[in-house]
């Protein structure tokens, strides 16, 4: 995060390209400040920031400190505050980026409820900490009294809050750019939506306080069809329609005194946002799931007919083969019988021996299906087999003294199983740990060995087959495999306790 590139690469343009981005945003902010030099509504260029440094890298902070320097208002403000503030924004874009590395999926930070929390501490704490040196900065060099430096906290708070909320969900949604057919797959609606809010927001503008959220009913709509880069436009168009209506006292954040102002307008920035990518987030969890359901359908179709072949084909060259040889030799016995009594004994022992044949084919055929254990004592008796038999030393940790449901016990012997013969010839394992505990109507099981790791979910068999199995009774599966640390699998089942 905090490599320097060579300029060969493009590092000078680039620093000059997010100093240039900087810049304009401050005077964007400026242009939608009410009065003095720290009641800006938004301050976009912290947005700007913390996108640079969490997208492209820590290494381009150079730029947020020129920047952040050639926008300070030195005539406003003595030198030292001026410094005082420009490190603050340093350390602020610094932290959220640090932060959304920790709490954020790196991939679509926006698309889980889990991943936008992160966000959101981040923007929160980040910009707490600018807060609170920028506005101490203000009053030790005597621009604040100390009865103003909590309402100028709170003013700076909210406004890089916002900043944030409205730039970096935006470049987050945007970046990488969407496939081409996404673009072409929702462009009409998308114009649509921003075509609506954009009206809506207006009319809200001239509108009193019961025309506030005119244009949420369409926020909710572009979140729920058109996910985190509909909401986020959406948001872009809504905020700046409003801003601009406030700071021209229009609207209905503009009838109060300027401070009132821009409270109302910094509150209903912050709701907005984080109620539309709050919605997105659902929306793309949903969408997201029922893609992965599709998938795993699908697989599961698919190998139930491999397995299907398989059996047919098994069938056809081996147990029938036998059958069809073995009713050959009973007839040919049959006729020796009534004409050679004496060598009908030889065909006789020639067909027990087919049938003997037959038997061990179509016990490997059926080798898999349920173990007698499991059918007729349930989990726990077979599980306790399979260590006994296994030639990997198994230590069973625990699990469920009830029987329950067929369909619990089978997946969850699966994941036992599976996962102990993975250890034992792939991982080369010298010892495996097994617990099961059933709590609240959901089977919880891990298996954790301390072979070589690096197990991954390939195939349609192994891990992918049972992460489909499992996913097919409404449970949850998971493997962490790390090299030279082991894999443990685990997977969280439905269940309910067999009936008497």
């Amino acid at each position: 995060m905090w490599q320097v590139r060579h300029p060969r690469s493009g590092y000078a343009a680039e620093l000059a390209l997010v100093v240039a981005l900087y810049y304009v945003a401050a005077h964007v902010g400026y242009a939608l400040q009410f009065a003095g030099p720290v009641a800006s509504v938004v301050w976009l260029p912290v947005g700007v920031g913390i996108a640079v440094l969490y997208l492209r890298g820590l290494w381009l902070w150079p730029a947020i400190v020129i920047g952040d320097l050639l926008v300070n208002n030195y005539s406003a403000v003595p030198v030292g505050s001026a410094v005082g503030q420009t490190f603050g924004n340093l350390l602020e874009v610094v932290i959220a980026a640090v932060l959304l590395r920790r709490l954020a999926a790196r991939d679509a930070p926006l698309a889980t409820r889990s991943s936008l929390a992160g966000v959101l501490v981040a923007i929160a704490v980040a910009t707490a900490v600018s807060a609170t040196i920028g506005s101490l900065s203000l009053w030790a060099g005597a621009v604040i009294d100390l009865g103003s430096l909590a309402h100028v906290w709170q003013t700076w708070w909210l406004g890089d809050f916002c900043g944030a909320m409205i730039v970096l969900p935006l470049a987050l949604a945007w970046f990488p750019p969407p496939p081409r057919g996404w673009v072409l797959n929702h462009a009409l609606e998308t114009i649509i939506v921003l075509a609506t809010v954009a009206v809506l927001s207006y009319i809200a503008l001239h509108g009193g306080h019961h025309l506030s959220y005119l244009a949420f009913p369409v926020l909710v709509w572009a979140a729920v069809r058109l996910g985190p880069r509909g909401a986020t436009l959406a948001l872009t168009v809504s905020a700046g329609m409003m801003i601009w209506g406030t700071t021209h006292y229009l609207g209905p954040f503009a009838v109060h005194s300027i401070n009132s102002s821009l409270l109302d307008i910094q509150l209903y920035l912050a709701i907005t946002a984080i109620s539309a990518l709050a919605l997105a987030a659902l929306a793309a969890e949903r969408e997201t799931l029922a893609a992965t359901l599709r998938a795993s359908r699908n697989r599961i179709v698919v190998a139930a007919d491999a397995e299907r072949r398989r059996v047919e084909r098994d069938l056809h060259d081996g147990a029938q083969g036998r059958l069809v040889a073995l009713a050959a030799r009973l007839t040919l016995a049959a006729r020796e019988a009534r004409t050679l009594p004496a060598s009908a004994g030889a065909s006789l022992e020639s067909a027990h021996a087919e049938v003997l044949t037959a038997i061990d084919e179509l016990r490997d055929l059926v080798h898999g299906i349920h173990p007698a254990a499991l059918r007729r004592f349930g989990l726990a008796r077979a599980v306790e087999e399979l260590a006994a038999l296994s030639s990997t030393p198994i230590e069973v940790i625990e699990l469920p003294e009830a029987r329950l449901d067929e369909t619990a016990e089978a997946t969850s012997y699966y994941v036992v199983f599976e996962a102990v013969a993975n250890a034992h010839r792939y991982a080369h394992a010298s010892k495996v740990t097994v617990w099961a505990h059933l709590e609240g109507g959901t089977l919880t099981v891990e298996v954790q060995d301390d072979g070589v790791g690096g197990a991954v979910e390939v195939g349609e068999r192994g891990l992918q087959g049972l992460r489909d199995r499992v996913e097919a009774t409404g449970g949850t599966f998971f493997v962490e495999s790390l090299a030279d640390r082991g894999t443990r699998v685990s997977a969280e089942i439905p269940a309910t306790l067999a009936r008497a």
